[in-house]
């Protein structure tokens, strides 16, 4: 079955030996990679991955650095990588604190290739309305080139863990109706924010919004995947969060799942939304 890995993560190499010392100067980035133990790789690394787990295309996404040469350097990398290598479908990132140089630098990465914006992921401050009206010029930027857009969202309950934010669902919900001809993901389930889809006025807001079961294994019980199934599978794409987990710690989950969901989790859902992949 072919697999279609809608979430992976990937830094250049300078960055990962440099991780200490841009911790120091870079909260949002401190609070999952100030800790030494918090797994990075590079391209190399994820397409090592990728053949390992017989993945043919990946969503390859950098960090949402508040330093905005940090961010260039990323997203060159990334774009670099897949022009050298179709199996990867590069995501970008776009300061939050200067509405025209991201104008301007997204222009410039979709110029080049790039296919969505993200993990767009405010470790720091969370995902309010103050937060999500710092991301309005960043998402007509992506709104007016059809690109996806994707955000970092989870669980407002249970355990704490570095990187679990605050977030608004009302205000999120909001976020997405003033952008209702793009396509998003929220990243994590939507942190939970899917549930709410048996409301039908929030169905029907969140027409053209996707979710990812990143980390999935982390937060919720095997049970979630019935959940999957039953009501929501067209509208979930397969993420595996790599290098934080593998396309191995889904499988059992996944191939609890009826033959057709299982296709459409693994990459049938994330094939139809890319559309040309």
């Amino acid at each position: 079955m072919e697999l279609f890995d809608a979430h992976t993560h990937a830094f250049p190499a300078e960055v990962i030996k440099d991780r200490e010392r841009i911790a120091q100067r870079d909260k949002r980035f401190a609070v999952i990679y100030g800790n030494p133990g918090a797994r990075m790789t590079d391209i190399e690394g994820l397409l090592a991955y990728m053949k390992k787990e017989g993945i043919t295309r990946s969503v390859v996404c950098g960090f949402s650095f508040q330093d905005e040469g940090l961010l260039r350097l990323s997203n060159d990398y990334i774009l670099e990588a897949a022009a050298q290598s179709p199996a990867l479908v590069p995501f970008v990132q776009a300061s939050i604190e200067n509405e025209k140089r991201a104008a301007e630098e997204l222009e410039r990465c979709f110029a080049l290739g790039a296919r969505g914006v993200g993990e767009i992921a405010l470790y720091e401050r969370g995902l309010d309305g103050n937060a999500l009206r710092k991301l309005e010029g960043i998402a007509q930027c992506a709104e007016e080139k059809q690109k996806i857009l994707m955000l970092h969202t989870n669980e407002q309950v249970g355990h704490v863990y570095s990187g679990k934010i605050r977030a608004d669902f009302g205000e999120i919900i909001r976020f997405i109706e003033r952008h209702r001809n793009m396509d998003i993901i929220l990243s994590h389930m939507g942190g939970g924010l899917c549930f709410f889809e048996f409301m039908p006025e929030v169905r029907e807001s969140l027409a053209r919004t996707y979710y990812d079961i990143a980390a999935i294994p982390f937060i919720y019980s095997a049970d979630i995947y019935g959940f999957i199934e039953e009501f929501l599978w067209e509208k979930v794409f397969f993420g595996s969060d790599y290098p934080l987990l593998s396309a191995a710690r889904y499988r059992d989950g996944i191939s609890r799942m009826e033959q057709g969901k299982q296709a459409g989790i693994w990459s049938g859902n994330a094939k139809r939304v890319f559309g040309d992949i």
